[in-house]
């Protein structure tokens, strides 16, 4: 077997001579529920949000001393973030994670040749998969699968004028587009050109997304294609 590594924000480990000593505990998130107590009532109503905790992802780590001495300010600045970045590693190849590290970093050599160190990342619930970063080109008409959870898509809308856009049951009216539209369903925006665009769309039942199961897509109007990025993603 080789050395195994992460890859934090663009940047693999072992550029700095570090590597994983031990596999990371596999993490679910926590399901947020709320209880709502009810006078008079034994017991509690339970609430699904449908949200979940983040989890932490610990590595166990060992380095090159001198590797790791030679490049400390750019390992500082590689590995401290202020928010979150794509975090992979060789274990998971398939899957990333939204990660910030959340540990101080204290290194420890061994005679002045090798240390050990944990490195503790936050990391938000989901483990999306590196195809969700695929775009799919669909037809009007078209439907696109969804085998994982519900996901929140990146939809790039062609066109011009006036047109609009169905996802399942949201329906996005464009007015006056003269340019690509981006359609961000996690952020909630729309951009054309690097600009704001919320004002050239309205919403009926929010901004698409791909439900478990099959999403019906299709369009009308000045738009003559879309692409979708789909962020799949699972626990």
């Amino acid at each position: 077997m080789g050395i195994s590594s992460f890859t934090y924000n663009g940047i693999t480990s072992t550029t700095y001579g570090i590597w994983i000593e031990k596999r990371p505990a596999v993490s679910f998130p926590k399901r947020v529920i709320e209880s709502i107590k009810i006078p008079g009532r034994s017991g509690a109503l339970l609430f699904d949000t449908g949200s979940y905790d983040n989890v932490t992802v610990t590595y166990e780590l060992a380095y090159q001393s001198n590797v790791v001495r030679d490049n400390a300010v750019n390992i500082a600045t590689w590995l401290y973030q202020t928010d979150y970045r794509e975090l992979t590693d060789t274990y998971e190849p398939s899957y990333y994670r939204k990660a910030i590290l959340v540990s101080p970093i204290t290194v420890n050599d061994i005679l002045n040749v090798a240390g050990r160190v944990n490195a503790t990342f936050q990391c938000m619930p989901q483990r999306y998969l590196l195809t969700g970063k695929n775009a799919i080109t669909p037809t009007s008409g078209d439907t696109i699968q969804n085998d994982y959870q519900d996901a929140l898509p990146i939809i790039t809308v062609t066109g011009s004028g006036d047109g609009v856009l169905t996802v399942g049951n949201s329906v996005v009216t464009i007015t006056g587009q003269t340019d690509d539209i981006i359609l961000d369903s996690e952020r909630q925006t729309a951009e054309s050109n690097g600009s704001n665009a919320n004002s050239l769309i309205s919403l009926t039942n929010g901004f698409p997304v791909l439900v478990n199961g099959s999403s019906a897509i299709s369009w009308t109007g000045g738009i003559t294609g879309v692409s979708v990025v789909p962020n799949w993603w699972t626990l």
